[in-house]
């Protein structure tokens, strides 16, 4: 059995800025389920936002959020974020990290925002270059060790207190270890994200007595274009810039501007009308779209859409999680010695709807703290043994699978119901009991997905009144 100090599930920025922290004091090892672009953090478009320019504050942006979240937001938790935000952001420049504007970086406003504060990197690649330039250090950092193509199988805890990890490669033990898993918005079937994301980690957590918060709020990105390979997102910063949301009839159908919530809300209106909704971009100056946002353009070119000529048709797609292990402002779930960070946790900075860009400066932010609590723990270790599982005969895994999604975009997506909402329950629970048991790596994957979505849609029962990213018609 492998022995080490830390363990950090995960490679995202939450995960990489965990490890990086953790290694000034302890030896860390990485565990990788795949690559960097298997994790939300590489395809985070619109920017990390952070009170760096001039006529804005820690204060201001901390408000923000507040009013972002709908009175759900942990206070502690958003001071702590947006206060310690520029500095963290300003410690990666000092590091070599370059923003667009560089010296003087370039501030975009986005949703929700009262001052310009979002950053952004080669336009619309914040997240890959901000992940790429993490991943750069830590493969330098001689307290740090990657393990690739590794998945957490089972988190171990004794009487409250973390104890290690089963692995498909076996078991590992550590005095502490931060979760940085993502969310699991890919449990839906119109998705933006990576196909991994489906709350592996998460699932295991509660599965170990982990305690969880808000599930009902999955936020909904307004404008993703449809491909043959899935949801492609065309960042906010695009309507930062002045696109505007028409319909068919070119008519303003919402302000471009409103949070996430709320455009997504109306675009869906606008469907359920037999409307189609578009993103119009038109009115740029000629070449500014291919300058500005070059990895959206060529995507859309790749799709015979020219954003300078053409309206963008667009539809809303599940995007972020909200709700995941409920940890404090210092990064701890409710088992001692276990942190978690980033998209896979509920730290209470989004409430119940996430600030435009906050996303990258939590990962980043508390990922320092769980690193630098993780490092000061020291756990007894106990011992702990394989589990093994009998296979069952049922239902194919990808058969399972595709239904969950169908399930979780009918019942539990933008607008919701009471009857719906029932229905969806129900059929998550039937697909539990009746998909095969299995060795694969697939088949765990699907099997922990349900146990995810089946918490969503118990929490979005549960939460009557609409609130945030959680809109009930009755």
């Amino acid at each position: 059995m492998e022995k080490f100090d830390v363990i950090i599930a995960g490679s995202g920025i939450a995960g990489l800025s965990a490890a990086l922290e953790c290694a000034k004091t302890k030896q860390v090892v990485v565990i990788e389920r795949g690559i960097e672009k298997t994790s939300n953090s590489y395809y985070a478009q619109g920017g990390i936002a952070t009170a760096i320019g001039k006529n804005d504050s820690w204060e201001k942006h901390f408000e923000d959020t507040l009013k972002a979240g709908d009175g759900l937001c942990n206070v502690e938790t958003v001071e702590t974020i947006t206060r310690n935000g520029p500095a963290a952001v300003k410690e990666l420049i000092n590091l070599g990290l370059v923003f667009d504007g560089e010296s003087e970086p370039e501030l975009g406003l986005e949703g929700g925002h009262s001052k310009n504060r979002v950053l952004h990197i080669k336009g619309d690649r914040t997240g890959k270059e901000m992940t790429l330039f993490l991943k750069k250090i830590a493969k330098e950092n001689k307290n740090i060790d990657f393990i690739e193509n590794t998945a957490v199988k089972k988190i171990y805890a004794n009487k409250g207190n973390y104890s290690g990890i089963e692995t498909n490669e076996g078991l590992m033990q550590s005095d502490s270890m931060v979760l940085a898993t993502g969310g699991y918005a890919a449990c839906f079937e119109k998705t933006t994200n990576p196909k991994t994301t489906t709350g592996l980690g998460m699932a295991i957590a509660i599965e170990t007595g982990c305690e969880i918060w808000g599930m009902e709020f999955v936020q909904f990105h307004p404008t993703t274009i449809q491909t043959t390979i899935g949801n492609f997102l065309v960042t906010e910063a695009v309507r930062g810039e002045g696109g505007q949301i028409v319909n068919e009839d070119n008519e303003q159908i919402v302000n471009p501007l409103f949070t996430r919530d709320k455009v997504s809300r109306a675009i869906y209106r606008e469907q359920l009308q037999g409307k189609k909704v578009f993103l119009d971009a038109t009115e740029f100056n000629s070449g500014f779209f291919k300058k500005r946002f070059p990895s959206v353009y060529k995507e859309l070119i790749a799709n015979s859409i020219n954003p300078e000529k053409d309206r963008i048709e667009i539809e809303s797609a599940a995007h972020y999680t909200i709700g995941g292990v409920k940890t404090d402002s210092e990064s701890m779930t409710t088992i001692k010695g276990l942190f978690a960070a980033g998209e896979c946790t509920n730290s209470g900075l989004h409430g119940a709807n996430r600030l435009a860009s906050n996303s990258l400066l939590e990962g980043l932010v508390m990922g320092k703290i769980a690193g630098k609590n993780a490092a000061d723990i020291k756990n007894i270790k106990v011992k702990v043994s394989e589990t093994t599982e009998k296979e069952i005969f049922g239902s194919e895994t990808k058969t399972v699978f595709d239904a969950m999604k169908k399930v979780m975009w009918r019942c539990c997506s933008v607008i919701r119901d009471e009857a719906n909402l029932k229905d969806g329950l129900a059929g998550i629970r039937a697909l539990k009991n009746k998909v095969e048991v299995n060795g694969k790596e697939e088949n765990f994957a699907a099997r922990k997905a349900l146990i995810v979505c089946e918490k969503t849609f118990e929490a979005a029962l549960t939460r009557k009144e609409s609130v945030g990213t959680h809109y009930r018609e009755n």
